[in-house]
Formats: C-alpha cells, structure tokens, sequence
C-alpha cells in the first residue's frame, strides 16, 4: 500500500505554524472570512497529530492541557463535523459574525461582520472574558504553537 507523509513541503508541525502564520495575515486582512478562520483552527488542531501521529493517549493529554487547545479542537471539530457532539467537546457555545452597522450608512464598507467566539461559562472563567474575536482568539493560537511547537 502506498504511502506518503506531509503534503507537498509541509512535512513537519514547525511548517504547519507557518501555514497558521499565512492563515491568520488573511484573517486579519478579512476579519469576515469564514474560509481562513476554517484553514486556521482545522491546520491548528493537528498540529497535535503531526506531533504525535501514532500515540492517541499523548494527544488527548496535550490536548487537554490547555484552554486554548481545548477550544481550538471544539472549533476545528465543530466546523469540520458540521457539529461538534463529541463529549470531550465543552469550550464553544457558538461563533456568529458579530454586525455593528455606522447609523444612517449602507454603502459598502460602513458595517463590520467579524467572526465572534461565544465560550462556554467554564472556559469564560479560564480566559476571563465570554466572547473572542475570532482573529484575536488566532493570535493567541498561534503564539501558543511558536512557543510550543517541536523543530523537527
């Protein structure tokens, strides 16, 4: 049977937190786009798996180790599974596109749709705060995995 590993020259986590890097510049370019805040959680949550690819038990014990790891995977499932249903699955009440809308403007440009993070009462106690900008949320993701993420 035939195998392969990585995809194209991304063959190491270090080269997944670089595709993160790409992911979240078009994010903050787009605080709206669904399609990056996708590609960003999704290539986030394996991080874990490029880590550990044949050791399930040391995944979940990253996983669980960290708030942000906890709501990245919940996000990242929940948007790759249509719904997140798996019972490990507790951080995220919901993300919406938040509208603020300039009073008396309808022309393009005069309203904001970012992406917003509705934690659950749990989480809202460990980051202190109930909702994330989607972008900023990244941000904090990102650092997470250049602090943390193996060279090879």
């Amino acid at each position: 049977m035939p195998s392969f590993s990585g995809f194209g020259e991304i063959r190491t986590p270090r080269d997944l937190v670089r595709k993160l890097e790409y992911d979240l510049d078009r994010l903050a370019k787009s605080p709206q786009d669904q399609y990056a805040a996708f590609d960003f959680f999704v290539t986030a949550e394996h991080i874990i798996d490029w880590i550990h690819p044949k050791d399930r038990a040391a995944r979940t014990t990253l996983r669980s180790s960290s708030p942000l790891l906890q709501i990245t995977s919940h996000i990242a499932n929940g948007a790759k599974h249509f719904e997140a249903t798996a019972k490990h699955l507790r951080s995220v009440a919901d993300i919406e596109k938040f509208r603020v809308v300039e009073p008396g403007c309808v022309e393009d440009g005069c309203f904001e749709e970012p992406l917003v993070v509705h934690l659950t009462p749990a989480e809202e106690k460990t980051m202190g705060q109930s909702t994330i900008d989607v972008a900023a949320l990244a941000q904090r993701v990102l650092e997470y995995w250049k602090t943390n993420a193996p060279e090879a």
